[in-house]
Protein backbone atom coordinates (compact mmCIF):
# COMPACT_ATOMS: atom_id res chain seq x y z
CA UNK A 1 0.00 0.00 0.00
CA UNK A 2 3.05 2.26 0.29
CA UNK A 3 4.18 1.79 -2.88
CA UNK A 4 0.89 2.97 -4.33
CA UNK A 5 0.65 5.94 -2.15
CA UNK A 6 4.51 6.69 -3.03
CA UNK A 7 4.08 6.10 -7.06
CA UNK A 8 0.74 8.18 -6.61
CA UNK A 9 2.80 11.32 -5.03
CA UNK A 10 5.33 11.35 -8.21
CA UNK A 11 2.20 10.86 -10.46
CA UNK A 12 0.34 14.20 -9.09
CA UNK A 13 3.36 15.84 -8.34
CA UNK A 14 4.82 15.50 -12.32
CA UNK A 15 1.07 15.97 -13.79
CA UNK A 16 1.18 19.69 -11.57
CA UNK A 17 4.34 20.72 -12.52
CA UNK A 18 6.67 20.61 -9.05
CA UNK A 19 9.86 20.20 -9.49
CA UNK A 20 9.97 18.73 -5.64
CA UNK A 21 8.46 19.29 -2.18
CA UNK A 22 10.07 19.72 1.54
CA UNK A 23 8.32 19.03 4.15
CA UNK A 24 10.48 21.14 7.07
CA UNK A 25 9.53 21.73 10.96
CA UNK A 26 9.94 25.20 12.08
CA UNK A 27 13.48 24.41 13.68
CA UNK A 28 14.84 23.12 9.89
CA UNK A 29 14.78 19.61 10.30
CA UNK A 30 14.11 17.74 6.91
CA UNK A 31 10.37 15.73 7.15
CA UNK A 32 10.31 14.73 3.94
CA UNK A 33 11.89 15.59 0.17
CA UNK A 34 11.10 14.30 -2.95
CA UNK A 35 12.76 15.38 -5.78
CA UNK A 36 10.51 14.28 -9.17
CA UNK A 37 13.08 15.70 -11.48
CA UNK A 38 16.61 14.24 -11.83
CA UNK A 39 19.48 16.37 -9.16
CA UNK A 40 22.64 15.81 -8.42
CA UNK A 41 23.20 14.92 -4.78
CA UNK A 42 24.88 18.09 -3.85
CA UNK A 43 22.03 19.96 -6.05
CA UNK A 44 19.36 18.20 -3.78
CA UNK A 45 21.63 19.28 -0.18
CA UNK A 46 22.09 22.86 -1.97
CA UNK A 47 18.25 23.25 -2.28
CA UNK A 48 17.17 21.89 0.72
CA UNK A 49 19.71 24.46 2.36
CA UNK A 50 18.84 27.42 0.69
CA UNK A 51 14.86 26.17 1.85
CA UNK A 52 15.77 26.05 5.17
CA UNK A 53 18.13 29.73 5.23
CA UNK A 54 15.00 31.73 3.00
CA UNK A 55 12.03 30.59 4.54
CA UNK A 56 12.62 29.75 8.27
CA UNK A 57 13.60 33.50 9.46
CA UNK A 58 10.91 35.33 7.60
CA UNK A 59 7.90 36.89 8.95
CA UNK A 60 4.42 35.09 8.84
CA UNK A 61 3.02 38.08 6.93
CA UNK A 62 5.54 37.77 4.33
CA UNK A 63 4.53 36.43 0.90
CA UNK A 64 4.80 32.75 0.29
CA UNK A 65 6.87 33.04 -2.61
CA UNK A 66 10.35 32.93 -2.89
CA UNK A 67 12.20 33.25 -6.37
CA UNK A 68 15.91 31.48 -6.46
CA UNK A 69 17.68 30.81 -9.45
CA UNK A 70 15.34 28.50 -11.65
CA UNK A 71 12.83 27.67 -8.92
CA UNK A 72 10.37 29.37 -7.21
CA UNK A 73 9.78 28.29 -3.57
CA UNK A 74 6.17 28.40 -2.62
CA UNK A 75 5.23 27.84 0.78
CA UNK A 76 2.59 27.32 3.23
CA UNK A 77 2.86 26.98 6.77
CA UNK A 78 0.51 24.34 8.88
CA UNK A 79 0.84 24.03 12.62
CA UNK A 80 4.93 23.32 12.71
CA UNK A 81 5.20 22.46 9.30
CA UNK A 82 6.41 24.04 6.14
CA UNK A 83 5.25 22.77 2.74
CA UNK A 84 7.44 23.75 0.19
CA UNK A 85 6.59 23.27 -3.73
CA UNK A 86 9.57 23.91 -5.88
CA UNK A 87 8.22 25.17 -9.40
CA UNK A 88 10.31 26.58 -12.49
CA UNK A 89 10.42 29.62 -12.76
CA UNK A 90 9.01 30.31 -15.68
CA UNK A 91 6.05 29.85 -17.06
CA UNK A 92 4.36 28.93 -13.15
CA UNK A 93 1.20 30.27 -11.43
CA UNK A 94 2.00 30.33 -7.78
CA UNK A 95 -1.27 31.18 -6.80
CA UNK A 96 -2.27 27.75 -8.54
CA UNK A 97 0.90 26.44 -6.49
CA UNK A 98 -0.39 27.24 -2.81
CA UNK A 99 -4.00 26.51 -3.23
CA UNK A 100 -2.53 22.61 -5.14
CA UNK A 101 -0.42 22.81 -2.20
CA UNK A 102 -3.78 23.48 0.33
CA UNK A 103 -5.56 20.37 -1.77
CA UNK A 104 -2.76 18.39 -1.27
CA UNK A 105 -2.28 18.72 3.00
CA UNK A 106 -6.46 18.86 2.69
CA UNK A 107 -6.44 15.77 0.87
CA UNK A 108 -3.89 13.84 3.39
CA UNK A 109 -5.49 15.39 6.37
CA UNK A 110 -8.95 13.66 5.48
CA UNK A 111 -7.24 10.47 4.23
CA UNK A 112 -5.47 10.54 7.74
CA UNK A 113 -8.80 10.47 9.51
CA UNK A 114 -10.50 7.95 7.23
CA UNK A 115 -7.85 5.22 8.18
CA UNK A 116 -7.64 5.85 12.12
CA UNK A 117 -11.56 5.49 11.86
CA UNK A 118 -11.89 1.83 9.98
Amino acid sequence: MADHKYGDLHARAASIGWDFIVLMSRQGKIRLAEFFTSYTESDKRRILRDIAADILPRAPKMCNIIEKGEHKYVYRRYASLYFVAGVPSSGTNELIALEQIHLFVDHSILELIVNQNL
